[in-house]
């Protein structure tokens, strides 16, 4: 799955002959929709994309306004040289480091947290966001996107369909890092995009992100 260093800085295009195509279009929508959101902001932001990868989502935030200022955080030191490498802007920072150990210099110092597509890497989705409150301001956001969550019922079946398919990518070990979160977790979160199962939008509707967007707000 590792892109050129062109292809990563076109994202979330791609080619049409790439065999991950159809999954970027999907992220594209998801990626559009919550940059909408985040452009109508009328004060200045501080955004932690966490799990930031390559950066390309990084990126887009940040160009969003140049009085914003966006750091992207991850564990992942290939990625983030290539992340460094790709983007160069004013206000953008990537970070090499683990969030439970970084602590003291995060502490209430972002409006807005991102989380695309890594939630299910971390084990611990409670522990997650209780230390991510602790990096949020008064009033601050976290947005979960393309990450999926199940029900209770539904968890065993999506565990052995992750390891089917780490096996057939030939890195079985991946699905040890792989985690299902069931939404019962989800109380304090507000879902601003909900995926249309109905036999009519699948009909007559272009195909859209089948993940949730989830938004916390830390209370005062």
């Amino acid at each position: 799955r590792v892109l050129s260093d062109f292809q990563v800085q076109q994202l979330p295009n791609i080619s049409k002959e790439h065999t991950l195509y159809n999954e970027w279009q999907l992220r594209k929508k998801s990626a559009n929709r919550f940059l909408r959101y985040f452009a109508k902001k009328t004060t200045t932001q501080t955004v932690l994309d966490l799990g930031c990868g390559n950066g390309w989502f990084t990126h887009i935030i940040a160009e969003i306004s140049e009085s914003n200022t966006v750091f992207g955080l991850d564990i992942n030191p290939l990625e983030l040289e290539q992340a460094n490498r790709v983007f160069n802007k004013e206000n953008l920072t990537f970070y090499y480091g683990n969030l439970f150990e970084i602590k003291e210099e995060f502490q209430e110092k972002f409006t807005l947290i991102t989380l695309n597509a890594c939630v299910q890497y971390f084990e611990d989705f409670e522990e997650l966001i209780q230390q991510l409150e602790t990096f949020l301001k008064p009033k601050g956001e976290i947005h979960i996107i393309d990450s999926p969550f199940y029900k209770l019922s539904e968890i065993e079946a999506a565990k052995q369909r992750t390891k089917g398919y780490y096996q057939k990518m030939g890195v079985p070990q991946m699905s040890d890092y792989y985690f299902h979160h069931s939404v019962a977790l989800l109380k304090e979160f507000k879902v601003l995009y909900k995926p249309k199962n109905s036999i009519v939008s699948k009909m007559f509707q272009k195909k859209d992100s089948p993940f949730m967007w989830l938004l916390y707000v830390k209370k005062l």
